[in-house]
């Protein structure tokens, strides 16, 4: 049965991240959700399966039953909505077999003992229907990324009578986890889903898998759908260029005084002689396979990237938290120690503004002042006057609103939270600055606000490092752009040169 959904809006302070959305699922049809970061793709998923409620006027269309929302994730599974996310949920020190049990449930016998012959028989007839060919008493940890997601896969839809229940199976960038040349073996279980006319809903960044796998593409951009269709005859200029976002609306004309915070935090402009600032030099990690590259005092570097290029991973490195194989990191010519902490890279100059704001950015039961003032707690012990005041210029500088203080952090909204972030990083006085996704979830205001503020960090020589997945915003910020492909940096976009623009990046990102 198709799923429709019609006149779907969600919205959330300061921003929508999905405005009259009209979409038409087919049965037996892959249908590609395509989108920039921000652009209302995730929202979707979370609609169609209970988390995020859309607002009045909704329509929700599942065969011949309508609903004007999906109220939770078990109203979801009731209605035979089935999502296979990212990450699969597997728990590396069980078997298959037991990751299979503990989402459909053990079978039992009257006295409540788990049959496990009839499990080990039931795990292996889904494996074989789903054609992965895998023994079923294996470890997960034991099992490749590809593996899996295949198993994850196969765990969602089940087969017999639970697939029949199946209404639509959602990849919610289920693949990003799987390398670029293995994709195609993971899709095409997807593939046997839509012959047995279910609608498969695959939400990627993959151009390539799209091309090669899918029959109907829609495209959003700022919550809006601006195309949807067969994909017949539709090309990947085409794709690109809908899914990057207006040139107007990427203007700026914001400015932020840097010094004044600055003043607080007792520093001023750097006036180092030695131009470069950070050198890493043949790193390996997990999904890093020998780079190089260095920075600049006062460039604006950005990174880009597939969620399995390396670039889930660098930042949290170059931030102190995340472990590295070998290579080096020098900074201001000075190796950093392989064993990096947080503490340890602030105390040396460089600051992680993090991408998972309620996880790692803020502390949402704190109030906004506390927040703004963590990191310099020790420096404004029994100064709590001029601390005061120190957070004051923050909220004035940022424009964060509404402007207490003392409000609970979490009762702000993202863009908001994230200009207090961000003035928290700068109070720090950073030689280099490293923001992951800093503009995920952020309406335009706070986001202009915030790339002032990096411009005029840059203009007082501290060295920024943005990592992306919307090119626009890299090629609206940007003086070089380093593209990451398979751990590898796979070419450089130069604004000086002109090769830096936002098509150019959306090319080697997803092409």
């Amino acid at each position: 049965m198709p799923i429709q959904v019609k006149n779907l809006t969600v919205r959330f302070p300061g921003l929508y991240a999905l405005k009259d959305v009209d979409i038409t699922f087919e049965d037996g049809r892959m249908h590609a959700v395509l989108g920039a970061n921000g652009s209302g793709k995730s929202t979707l998923v979370k609609v169609l399966t209970g988390i995020y409620s859309p607002e009045s006027g909704a329509e929700i269309v599942i065969g011949s039953q309508k609903f004007q929302q999906i109220k939770d994730p078990n109203m979801a599974m009731g209605l035979g909505i089935r999502a296979v996310h990212q990450e699969a949920p597997l728990i590396d020190t069980l078997s298959i077999a037991e990751s299979i049990a503990v989402m459909r449930g053990y079978p039992q016998n009257k006295l409540g003992k788990v049959q496990w012959k009839k499990l080990y028989e039931y795990s292996e007839e889904l494996l074989r229907f789903w054609e992965i060919d895998l023994p079923c008493r294996k470890l997960v940890s034991q099992i490749s990324a590809t593996e899996r997601s295949m198993v994850a896969m196969a765990i969602a839809m089940g087969k017999g009578e639970e697939l029949s229940d199946t209404k639509a199976l959602i990849l919610d960038e289920a693949d990003a986890s799987v390398p670029e040349d293995e994709a195609k073996r993971f899709l095409a279980k997807a593939r046997k889903a839509a012959r047995l006319g279910i609608p498969v809903i695959m939400v990627t960044h993959r151009l390539k898998s799209v091309m090669e796998m899918c029959d109907d593409v829609t495209i959003l951009n700022d919550g809006k759908v601006v195309h949807s269709g067969g994909l017949s005859g539709v090309g990947q200029d085409f794709i690109i260029a809908r899914m990057l976002k207006s040139e107007q609306s990427l203007k700026t004309e914001e400015c932020v005084d840097i010094s004044r915070l600055w003043d607080f935090a007792g520093s001023s402009l750097r006036q180092d002689k030695e131009d470069t600032l950070l050198q890493v030099e043949n790193l390996y990690a997990d999904k890093i396979h020998g780079i190089s590259f260095a920075l600049s005092r006062g460039e604006i570097l950005g990174i880009a990237g597939m969620s399995d290029s390396g670039t889930a991973e660098l930042p949290y490195i170059l931030g102190g938290s995340g472990k590295w194989k070998s290579g080096e990191i020098r900074l201001d010519g000075e190796k950093l120690p392989d064993k990096m902490t947080p503490g340890k890279g602030i105390k040396r100059g460089i600051s992680l503004v993090p991408s998972d704001r309620p996880r790692q950015g803020g502390v949402m039961n704190r109030t906004l002042r506390e927040n703004v003032m963590l990191p310099l707690e020790n420096r404004f012990f029994l100064k709590s006057k001029k601390a005061y005041a120190a957070v004051e210029a923050a909220i004035q500088e940022l424009d964060v609103r509404p402007p207490f203080a003392d409000q609970q952090f979490a009762k702000f909204s993202g863009g908001n939270q994230q200009k207090a972030i961000v003035a928290k990083w700068l109070f720090t006085c950073p030689k280099v600055l490293v923001l992951d996704d800093p503009t995920y979830g952020v309406d335009p205001g706070a986001r202009m606000k915030i790339f002032a503020a990096l411009r005029e960090s840059a203009r007082k020589r501290v060295g920024i490092i943005v990592f992306s997945t919307e090119p626009e915003q890299l090629a609206s910020l940007c003086d070089r752009v380093i593209v990451l492909r398979k751990g590898e940096i796979a070419h450089e976009l130069f604004r000086s040169d002109g090769t830096l623009t936002r098509k150019s990046i959306a090319r080697w990102c997803y092409v």
